[in-house]
């Protein structure tokens, strides 16, 4: 492994352990803002916006261990990934500053829409990247499927019929559970690669 390669590696398993975080915050704002509303559902609202944000140095370090996809089609996932996450990001920015407003109640329309539509590539290429993974990923990949899995299922929910359609609830265990959980599991496993690596050198 390259100095270049660990230094990746490092800012990944960092990334990781911000999304695992992130995600238990969000959980906790999100029971909190049911129990005793604002400004805890504001709070959530950043919570998931660090753990999303955070996401495409994860990426980086999946590219660079590379995988059964072959390179432009995987150059392609990649880049895609990152502006799935820049315009998700974007969007959550402005909705939490009050510049866009979203309807969960009805079939998401709008910003909501835009963001549904990148959660859905954001979650392919979780799903696509883990199950193509090559053998450096153990059985992590398993949970990063089912996360991305969420992904998708979530904002096809809001597409068919908002926050309370079935399918946003499955997907939203995915999102909001599995999704920390893959990344903590990642940040592990990654952490044991760079120290294999060091042990080695």
């Amino acid at each position: 492994m390259s100095e270049s390669t660990q230094g990746i590696v490092r800012r990944a398993v960092l990334a990781a352990y911000i999304i695992a975080a992130a995600g238990l915050l969000a959980a906790l704002t999100i029971f909190l803002f049911f129990v005793a509303g604002q400004p805890w559902g504001t709070l959530n609202d950043i919570a998931l916006l660090v753990m999303t944000a955070a996401l495409p140095l994860l990426m980086l370090a999946f590219w660079e261990f590379g995988g059964l996809t072959p390179t432009p089609l995987a150059l392609v996932a990649q880049i895609s990934g990152w502006i799935a996450v820049a315009v998700w990001c974007v969007a959550q920015a402005l909705m939490i500053v009050g510049v866009l407003s979203f309807d969960y109640e009805d079939a998401a329309t709008g910003g909501l829409a835009v963001e549904a539509v990148a959660l859905v590539v954001i979650g392919l290429w979780i799903a696509g990247a883990n199950l193509l993974a090559g053998s450096w990923l153990n059985a992590t990949r398993w949970f990063g499927l089912v996360s991305g899995l969420g992904f998708v299922l979530l904002p096809i929910g809001l597409f068919m019929g908002g926050v309370n359609h079935p399918l946003t609830y499955a997907g939203g265990v995915g999102y909001s559970i599995a999704f920390p959980v893959w990344a903590f599991l990642m940040a592990k496993h990654l952490a044991g690669l760079l120290r294999g690596q060091e042990r080695a050198a």
